[in-house]
C-alpha cells in the first residue's frame, strides 16, 4: 500500500516509516503539521493515511475533516497516544483509530482493513 504518514514528533515520524516499509508498504509521503499532510495528499495521493491527532497549524482531526470534504474516499486512520475516541475520529471522517503503543500486527490489519473498505 501506499502510505501517507502525518506525525509531528520526528522520532515517532521515522519508528512509523521504520514499521511501515517492514511491513512491506510503500511511504509515499512524510508531514509534521496539517498544512503538510493536505498539500503531500495531493502531490501524493496515497491509499490510506497515518494521521496523528497532535499536529501544530491544522491538528489532526481538523485535517482529516478537510481531507474528508476535499477527498470523500480518503482513507485516514487517527493514531493517537491521547484521549480521541473512536467515535471522535469517525465524526470527522477517519476510518479507524489506532492508539499508541500498538503491535505492528495490529497496524498492518488496520492498513489493510482500511484500504479495502
Amino acid at each position: 500500500m501506499r502510505i501517507l504518514i502525518a506525525e509531528d514528533t520526528e522520532s515517532v515520524r521515522c519508528a512509523l516509516r521504520l514499521a511501515i516499509e517492514h511491513l512491506g508498504h510503500e511511504v509515499v509521503g512524510l508531514a509534521c503539521d496539517g498544512e503538510e499532510a493536505l498539500a503531500a495528499y495531493e502531490r501524493t495521493h496515497p491509499e490510506v493515511v497515518l494521521m496523528d491527532v497532535r499536529m501544530p497549524l491544522i491538528d489532526g482531526l481538523k485535517c482529516t475533516e478537510m481531507l474528508a470534504h476535499q477527498d470523500p474516499n480518503a482513507r485516514v486512520v487517527i493514531v493517537t497516544g491521547g484521549r480521541t475516541t473512536e467515535s471522535m475520529a469517525r465524526e470527522v471522517g477517519a476510518r479507524a483509530l489506532l492508539e499508541k503503543p500498538f503491535e505492528l500486527t495490529r497496524l498492518d490489519a488496520l492498513i489493510h482493513e482500511v484500504a479495502a473498505a
